[in-house]
């Protein structure tokens, strides 16, 4: 299996670009969103590929960020989605968005996606809600669930809580529970309040 490839991109395609590595070029479909990115810079990049073999056929699959790709091989997973379907998916939103929606099990949201019917979206609900709330903190990017709504005191004990080893989502959650009490806190004091809710002390 590919896992990254290192090397300049020397051409896009609408879909997918060509990564120059070592006089080799590898075509990689990527999401449609990283194409301009990619196009526009002359030196070596890394991307983290997901290789998908079927009888004669293999392709590659690339995103700039490791945990995309985490997220792009849980996707896959959903029955009735292939690889380029959720490369559809994530080419029409964002990861932190998608994983949002999934999480938040907004059906409508979902169904915006191109491809991604009712029933389509219940079932990656169900399916993979568990599977991407537990993802492990280091390898999800904290934009995933960045502190939308909650002060900026929030943000850095949103980001210390998952540094001891909560998910995001639930450090959040119980962030937004403390925060609606309406009393002004300083981070390490809602870091404090936030573990005895969370059992720690």
């Amino acid at each position: 299996m590919i896992a990254f490839l290192k090397g300049r991109p020397v051409s896009a395609g609408t879909d997918c670009v060509v990564i120059d590595v070592s006089g080799v070029g590898y075509k990689v479909f990527v999401p449609t969103p990283i194409i301009g990115k990619l196009s526009e810079t002359k030196e070596d990049v890394i991307i983290h590929t997901y290789m998908h073999v079927r009888e004669e056929l293999m392709q590659l699959y690339g995103f700039l960020q490791e945990s995309d790709r985490e997220v792009f091989e849980i996707l896959i997973q959903v029955s009735g989605i292939g690889p380029r379907v959720a490369l559809g998916v994530m080419s029409a939103m964002p990861v932190s968005s998608f994983v949002s929606a999934v999480v938040q099990e907004q059906v409508q949201v979902l169904t915006q996606i191109p491809g991604i019917g009712k029933k389509t979206a219940q079932r990656v609900i169900i399916e993979l809600k568990d599977k991407l709330v537990k993802l492990d903190a280091g390898s999800v990017p904290e934009m995933m669930f960045d502190s939308g709504s909650l002060p900026d005191e929030s943000g850095d004990a949103l980001n210390a809580l998952i540094a001891l080893g909560y998910s995001a989502v639930e450090a959040k959650k119980v962030l937004a529970k403390i925060v609606g009490t309406g009393d002004l806190l300083s981070p390490e004091e809602l870091v404090r309040k936030a573990l005895k809710e969370l059992g720690r002390f």
